[in-house]
């Protein structure tokens, strides 16, 4: 029982001393300044991923506008019904999406010490140019005269096959 009284002892003094005290509480400052530092760390990354996605997104839309136009002006454009109603929607939902992330997008860019971009210019398509007039014809050529060239034969109408007939006998009747 002295040998469980002494450990006893032993185990009260280090949990109750004032080291050990002194030792947990830097250990929970430092656990406390770890995670801190390490949500700010994944905070910057996620405000990252937002800026990152609207820079692809920017670049994505301009391209796909500079080949619109592109393809436009290589195409004749037929005028259909349903192109003005989806060309709406689309724009709809453009500005949805860009008031919903402008916001966002701002605070992301400010959180990570980035400068605001510059409002780029949008891509206006190029006005269609009428093809060019036709050429007036040009004054006719005289050609020299050529020496008159023989009428050919007519052909002959092709002939059509009759099967010949078998001759008939009187035994036949028989």
């Amino acid at each position: 029982m002295d040998k469980i009284k002494e450990q006893a002892n032993v185990v009260s003094q280090l949990v109750f001393s004032g080291e050990t005290g002194e030792v947990y509480k830097k250990m929970l400052s430092r656990t406390w300044d770890i995670l801190r530092e390490t949500g700010v760390l994944l905070w910057l990354v996620v405000c990252l991923t937002f800026v990152g996605g609207e820079w692809f997104y920017r670049n994505s839309v301009s391209l796909g506008r500079s080949t619109r136009t592109w393809y436009t002006n290589f195409s004749t454009k037929s005028d259909t019904a349903e192109a003005p109603s989806m060309e709406a929607t689309g724009e709809a939902l453009l500005s949805s999406l860009k008031s919903s992330t402008s916001y966002l997008l701002s605070q992301a860019r400010q959180q990570l010490g980035l400068p605001e971009p510059e409002p780029t210019a949008p891509v206006v398509p190029a006005p269609k140019v009428a093809p060019p007039p036709p050429a007036a014809p040009a004054a006719p050529v005289a050609e020299p005269p050529q020496a008159p060239v023989a009428a050919e034969p007519p052909t002959p109408a092709p002939a059509t096959f009759t099967p010949p007939t078998s001759p008939t006998t009187d035994d036949d009747d028989l």
